[in-house]
């Protein structure tokens, strides 16, 4: 259990560096976690209110075999970061 829960942290450590650098300017909120559900992100722009949302399913964060350099180059690879500039303001399931 420690150990999926170390897991599960490295993860989202992993997709708020990664946010945090697509969305330079914007203000990053997590949003409560549906524990074995998913886990959310709002990323906000502080002047215009722009918001773009992430909905990250709880499968890939606690999956084993997913660490958190292979989460990183799944969000690069996969191109997330512009699936939810298309999704403004609704959540992008990921």
């Amino acid at each position: 259990m420690v150990e999926e829960q170390n897991l599960i942290a490295e993860n989202l450590k992993a997709i708020r560096e990664y946010l945090t650098k697509e969305f330079p300017s914007f203000v990053m909120t997590e949003d409560t976690s549906d524990t074995s559900i998913m886990h959310k992100f709002t990323m906000t722009n502080p002047k215009t209110y722009e918001q773009f949302k992430l909905k990250v399913g709880w499968p890939r964060l606690s999956d084993k075999s997913n660490n958190p350099e292979k989460t990183h180059r799944s969000l690069v690879h996969g191109d997330v970061a512009r699936k939810m500039r298309q999704h403004k303001g609704k959540y992008l399931y990921w």
